[in-house]
């Protein structure tokens, strides 16, 4: 995962061939995560976490953690960004993840993503970023 996604585009976009695009499908076919939840077990492995300690700090249900990661439940918006924050993902993780979820990024303009923003920033916990949701009178994370 750490081709910047600006230079893959030059490449596909100077793709002129079949044969080429060949290659660059194939270059491209078991290097990057096709769903959240390979994904997330890619996070996990880099960031040397366990599921169990990403589903302990996520708060959410264990059984539900694991339909999420077998990939036989998607996860709402706001259970990915608890994901994300229990894998201490960074912004530009946590972007990637919601867009693989085919769910909306954070957008700096909407105040209570403006708070999510800050919080993973900041390494907050879900509990503190709650709190902080709460202190401005926003929905906390469900």
């Amino acid at each position: 995962m750490t081709d910047k996604t600006s230079d893959l585009m030059n490449k596909l976009t100077s793709t002129d061939t079949p044969e080429e695009l060949d290659r660059y499908l194939e270059e491209i076919r078991d290097k990057y995560p096709k769903d959240f939840s390979s994904y997330i077990k890619a996070i996990l492995a880099e960031k040397g976490m366990s599921i169990v300690d990403m589903q302990k700090k996520s708060s959410i249900d264990r059984t539900y953690i694991y339909q999420i990661m077998d990939g036989s439940k998607h996860p709402g918006r706001d259970k990915i960004i608890a994901i994300a924050i229990a894998c201490e993902m960074t912004l530009p993780e946590c972007q990637r993840a919601l867009e693989i979820a085919q769910e909306g990024i954070l957008y700096a303009k909407s105040r209570r993503d403006s708070l999510v923003i800050y919080a993973i920033n900041k390494k907050m916990s879900i509990m503190d970023l709650n709190g902080l949701l709460e202190e401005y009178k926003l929905p906390p994370l469900d």
